[in-house]
């Protein structure tokens, strides 16, 4: 007699965790399931930030803040520019608009700078350009040319 080519007795099927513990089927799936909405929701912001960050209109804008001597002196230097950045920004070829609020702080103080353009010809004319500091009332105008009152 010779012997099959297969165990007489097979191995029993093992079964996963999962299968072994039904009741964890619901919240791992809702867990899974806010875990991808959580990653597109980043990955969406990333995005959209990056955009911002990468705009004509907002290199612009916080470079004028920094060249500015009252900025300088009541922020503090280094100024620091936040990662959101909260506003519209609409561009189509050689025309658009932007409203932005640009977050930034310094070592004595934070602001906002506030940025009010329009894209014509592809270049950006800011119809506002100030920054607001947390604690003062007035608001610093980036866009006058006179000198600072001493």
């Amino acid at each position: 007699m010779s012997t099959p080519p297969y165990p007489l007795r097979p191995e029993p099927i093992r079964r996963g965790w999962l299968e072994q513990h039904p009741r964890w089927k619901i919240p791992a799936g809702c867990l899974i399931l806010i875990l991808l909405m959580a990653g597109f929701a980043t990955v969406l912001l990333t995005a959209i930030t990056t955009s911002f960050h990468n705009s004509e209109v907002y290199k612009q804008a916080t470079a004028k803040a920094t060249e500015n001597s009252q900025v300088r002196a009541a922020l503090g230097e280094p100024i620091q520019f936040a990662w959101i950045v909260s506003g519209q920004l609409n561009v189509n070829g050689s025309t658009g608009s932007a409203n932005l609020a640009i977050p930034i702080a310094g070592p004595k103080a934070r602001g906002t700078i506030h940025a009010v353009a329009y894209k014509s010809g592809g270049v950006w004319r800011f119809t506002q350009l100030d920054v607001s500091v947390v604690g003062s009332p007035t608001s610093i105008d980036l866009l006058s040319t006179q000198p600072p009152p001493e």
